[in-house]
């Protein structure tokens, strides 16, 4: 029987391990392991210094405001010097880049579609102003870059002038990442940030030529993959550039860059608690590219054992780290999070099913699933009043197989919903490749969906890389 272990309010050093995650740390003494670590089997240990009791005036954290009000959080701003100094401190930085700054830095809402739920609005805010005072001349014009896209999603209108001035800030950010130097860990932490601020301002901006910056930031980093510093905790954006190619990759048959390693965490700020299912969508990725131009029959058999081992794998597989998502998390949120799990889980099942099996085989089971995965994002839509957030990937994925007239009617006025609204190219391009594919599938033109055109999907298209001035391998 598990022993029930209560919170001692005497001991106020949590072990590391919690504290990093800001878990609730259990345990009965100082000296004895957690409740959690006990749990998951992990070492328990507490090495970091320890800091005085009592409120730290610091640069950080601290001085993000945590209201989630408007008003308040422009009350706050003038007793939160250290945006200001912070901000005062950047070199030439015009009246108006100050006052987007502010904007991105000073407004716990201003974020909030860039990351799966609310919860975490400060917690963004936090990393990114953290960052800034010691990066400033890398990230400042991305950051201005990606605070011209928000005000524009968050106004609802798109103005030639402000459209002109993202993208003048973009490539004065592409600039500074094609001449980062990464020579240590915090240097990738730094290219990864970079990176997918401008995948959020491209996006927004321009539609086309994530998929290379992605790449570009992958390929820099690699030797410092698996290093502390670029665990989940310390460098938030990493699995949203792993997403964002290996979603491309998907689509266009190709090999990603990169397998994330999934370290020991709670929840990740865009893909909530299915992160783990992404090595999986990699290796199927790769299978997808393997059966491109194979024919050997040794090398089908060997893949499709392959996908057995997926199969079984994500058919059983559930999101862990749910017993503290109550303390975590409001009942609206932990809705989201389990729906964005089950989906991109039957997601995942569904792109395994379409390696093995053509249009017009073993159509029923991929209907079921496709019905699954529409009905969760709409079910999660009715009781929490909001669309799910990042989950564009197994949208598309169920959508595809659509095969009703008046249901492909619903599902193109659904990618609104559930295309990301800071990526409005992508929204048109989803519903041109829907159509496409159906007609493609009607006609019996096309097997697969990602083999429907010589470049399947202009979902997430991009230029080439002379566009932005970086030289892929």
């Amino acid at each position: 029987m598990e022993v029930s272990v209560s919170r001692n309010p005497k001991l106020r050093t949590a072990c590391d391990r919690c504290y990093e995650l800001k878990e609730r740390c259990e345990r009965t003494t100082t000296s004895a392991r957690c409740a959690r670590c006990e749990r998951l089997g992990l070492t328990c240990s507490t090495v970091r210094p320890v800091r005085p009791v009592g409120r730290r005036m610091r640069r950080g954290k601290d001085f993000i405001p945590r209201t989630t009000s408007r008003k308040s959080t422009r009350q706050e701003q003038h007793h939160q010097p250290g945006i200001d100094a912070c901000l005062d401190a950047l070199p030439d930085l015009q009246p108006k880049e100050k006052e987007l700054l502010l904007f991105l830095l000073g407004q716990p809402e201003s974020l909030d579609q860039y990351i799966v739920c609310s919860s975490f609005q400060a917690e963004q805010q936090h990393s990114l102003a953290a960052q800034l005072p010691a990066a400033s001349p890398s990230l400042k014009d991305a950051y201005l870059a990606c605070a011209v896209a928000l005000k524009q999603l968050q106004s609802g209108s798109v103005t030639d002038t402000d459209t002109s001035t993202c993208v003048g800030y973009i490539s004065k950010a592409m600039s500074a990442l094609r001449s980062l130097p990464v020579v240590r860990p915090q240097d990738a932490v730094l290219c990864h940030t970079l990176g997918s601020l401008l995948a959020f301002s491209i996006y927004s901006a321009i539609g086309v030529g994530v998929p290379d910056v992605c790449r570009y930031c992958l390929d820099t980093t690699d030797a410092f993959v698996g290093t502390a510093m670029s665990e989940v905790q310390n460098d938030p954006w990493h699995s949203f550039l792993v997403l964002l190619e290996t979603t491309n990759c998907l689509v266009h048959r190709r090999k990603p860059t990169r397998r994330i390693q999934i370290p020991d965490f709670g929840v990740d700020r865009r893909l909530g608690l299915c992160l783990p299912l992404l090595p999986y969508y990699h290796d199927l990725c790769v299978i997808s590219n393997s059966l491109l131009d194979t024919t050997d029959t040794a090398i089908l058999a060997r893949l499709e054992k392959q996908l057995d081992g997926i199969h079984a794998v994500v058919e059983s597989w559930q999101p862990s780290h749910t017993d503290h998502l109550i303390e975590q998390f409001d009942p609206a949120e932990i809705v989201n999070l389990l729906a964005q799990a089950k989906v991109y889980r039957l997601a995942a099942l569904l792109v395994g099913h379409r390696l093995r099996f053509p249009f017009g085989r073993e159509d029923s089971r991929a209907e079921i699933w496709s019905r699954e995965a529409m009905m969760e994002l709409e079910m999660a839509k009715r009781v929490t009043k909001r669309p799910l957030r990042f989950v564009t990937l197994p949208f598309l994925v169920a959508a595809v197989e659509v095969r009703d007239e008046s249901l492909r009617c619903d599902t193109l006025r659904r990618v609104d919903d559930y295309v990301d609204c800071w990526a409005p190219f992508l929204r048109r391009e989803t519903k041109t490749f829907l159509a496409r594919v159906w007609r493609e599938r009607d006609l019996e033109i096309s097997r697969r969906w990602f083999e429907s055109v010589v470049r399947p999907c202009p979902v997430i298209d991009y230029i080439d890389a002379t566009g932005f001035g970086i030289e892929c391998a």
